[in-house]
């Protein structure tokens, strides 16, 4: 099949389908028999950087024949049955209802006479059933077109469809035209191109933990040319980070982590827009950040700072990638098998908590004051060891993933799988997730697109 076209992120309305969703739903949509397939998808909501979000979190199916059957008016059309099941089904999830079928083509789509009168005639009587947005989305391949209608009474095209996978798919009814950009970025875009320098720019990132590694993730962020970072750490600068924290200064000690990763990020980037959040990840203001991103990188290495994290990319649908660094020294000294860690985080493709990397004790310590924290600790704190050189190995690592998958140009989609290098043996090892089929965070059951449940973050 033919390389998707990049397309950069699109202001508006836009709707986020987990990869697995996505492959069943393509699977059925796009059959080799020529024929016009149908399905619903149910999706939760949030805010977004650009605009509100749909987050597809389960498909329903259309039975050919049964389900999906010879429309009235069109070709084809859900079966009146089948579509007031899943719109009571949508009102009683206060989930949105998107009707789904596919139109020949690959990089352009756009509904039919016939598509678009049947949703006057059809929609606003679902949309008053459900009190939720209901819609219409066509696809092909390679594009996505969508007619919603909101619950406040106003209608609106889909902005775009994304798929999080190891390529991100950005689809639109007609594929973003290259243009010529800014000279600075030249040498990085004769590999990204145009439009992938493009996209870049209009992300909105999150890094939480602005320590050894987090500070090179800001770094090369910014001179990579992303447009908008958030920038979570609610920790001081001690002396002993000055090694580690790039851009850091004597003169910083005791200020606020976030202070040297706003100064370097503006020196390698001036055009840059910035919100610093001196505040521990859990806390409202952050967590409330963290959702309206479109990555997060996750470089603090707490059970709490991992579990909400965790909850953002399932939840909200969020890729992400979790970095970090394990240096084991004895009380005697002796260096056991240092390793680095780039944990790919998909949504629906196996968690943290699936993967055993969330400790539940910890994690209960962790949400307590700092007071008690330390308290509650049997063995006092000891400082860990800590080297650029590897911190810099992990997270060039991450950012690697990042733009190749930002960019489409991973040889393969559904690689998603976690990097570990062992720097003293010289060995590189892939490990691909683990799922729980009752996982509460990232399986259809569960968490996964819930959104802005009921008003509340999570």
């Amino acid at each position: 099949m033919a390389r998707r076209p990049v397309n950069p992120p699109a202001a508006g309305l836009s709707l986020t389908i987990p990869p697995r969703l996505w492959a069943d739903l393509s699977q059925h949509l796009f059959q080799d028999d020529g024929g016009e397939h149908g399905a619903v998808l149910l999706a939760g909501r949030a805010d977004g950087p650009r605009g509100p979000r749909l987050l597809a979190r389960d498909l329903i199916i259309a039975a050919e024949g049964t389900d999906y059957v010879p429309g009235e008016y069109g070709h084809r059309a859900l079966a009146p049955a089948f579509v007031r099941d899943a719109i009571v089904r949508a009102r009683d999830e206060k989930l949105a209802y998107l009707a789904v079928h596919a139109h020949p083509g690959l990089n352009r789509v756009g509904f039919s006479r016939i598509d678009l009168a049947s949703h006057e005639r059809g929609y606003p009587a679902l949309q008053q059933i459900s009190g939720q947005i209901v819609g219409g989305l066509v696809l092909t391949p390679h594009a996505a077109a969508g007619d919603l209608w909101l619950s406040e009474g106003d209608r609106v095209p889909l902005a775009e469809a994304v798929v999080p996978a190891g390529n991100m798919l950005r689809l639109r009814s007609n594929p973003a035209l290259a243009h010529l950009i800014d000279s600075q970025h030249d040498r990085q875009a004769r590999l990204l191109g145009d439009l992938g320098q493009e996209t870049l720019r209009r992300l909105r990132i999150a890094v939480v933990g602005l320590g050894g590694v987090g500070s090179i993730l800001v770094e090369q962020l910014a001179r990579l040319g992303v447009g908008e970072l958030v920038l979570i750490d609610d920790e001081t600068v001690d002396s002993t980070n000055l090694p580690r924290l790039i851009a850091a200064e004597p003169s910083d000690v005791g200020r606020p982590k976030t202070e040297p990763a706003v100064r370097n990020a503006y020196r390698a980037n001036p055009d840059i827009h910035l919100t610093p959040v001196v505040r521990r990840v859990e806390h409202p203001e952050a967590l409330k950040e963290i959702v309206r991103c479109d990555w997060i990188f996750l470089a603090a290495d707490s059970d709490s700072a991992r579990h909400w994290v965790n909850a953002a990319v399932q939840q909200y649908l969020i890729p992400g990638i979790q970095v970090g660094v394990k240096i084991p020294v004895t009380s005697e000294g002796e260096v056991g098998q240092i390793h680095t860690a780039t944990r790919i985080m998909i949504p629906g493709n196996g968690c943290l908590w699936c993967n055993r990397l969330i400790d539940p004790t910890r994690l209960a310590i962790d949400m307590h004051p700092e007071a008690e924290r330390k308290a509650a600790q049997y063995i006092a704190d000891v400082p860990v060891p800590s080297v650029i050189t590897l911190n810099s190995l992990a997270a060039s690592e991450a950012l690697n993933y990042f733009v190749l998958a930002t960019s489409g140009l991973h040889h393969e989609e559904g690689d998603h799988a976690s990097v570990i290098h062992r720097p003293r043996t010289r060995q590189r090892d892939l490990q691909d997730p683990r799922q729980d089929t009752d996982c509460r965070w990232c399986t259809r059951s569960g968490r996964l697109g819930r959104g802005s449940d009921r008003g509340s973050i999570f």
